[in-house]
């Protein structure tokens, strides 16, 4: 028990900071993604319907899947994201330029830039 008290601590490393910094974050997302889910009693239309199946559900899906595959995770979240505002684009004329959208995102895309980096350090 004295050697472990003494011994030297292991280094941080920085992508298991990170990594662990952005699963803290996709937790928060993914509980203010459910508080807005359900606080609005609107019923969507068929084309929200349609976005809905992109954001939320897919970035938080995304996420949910980057805790365990961070890189498919990421795509999924990414994919998500660009289809959604696609979609928007297409309606609109024009995406959203608040970047909230983007942010609720950004675990997921985090966490799949710490799984690229991480598998091109293995090698």
């Amino acid at each position: 028990m004295y050697a472990a008290l003494t011994s030297k601590p292991l280094p941080v490393q920085p992508l298991m900071v990170i990594r662990w910094l952005a699963r803290l974050a996709s937790v928060i997302s993914l509980g203010l993604l459910a508080l807005f889910a359900t606080s609005d009693g609107n019923w969507p239309s068929a084309f929200e319907w349609v976005l809905l199946v992109f954001f939320p559900v897919g970035i938080a899906l995304g996420m949910v899947v980057a805790w365990w595959r961070e890189v498919l995770g990421g795509v999924i979240t990414l994919i998500s994201l660009i289809t959604f505002y696609a979609l928007i684009f297409v309606r609109d004329g024009h995406v959203p330029t608040t970047p909230w959208f983007a942010l609720f995102a950004l675990p997921g895309l985090v966490l799949m830039i710490v799984g690229l980096l991480d598998a091109r350090t293995a090698r």
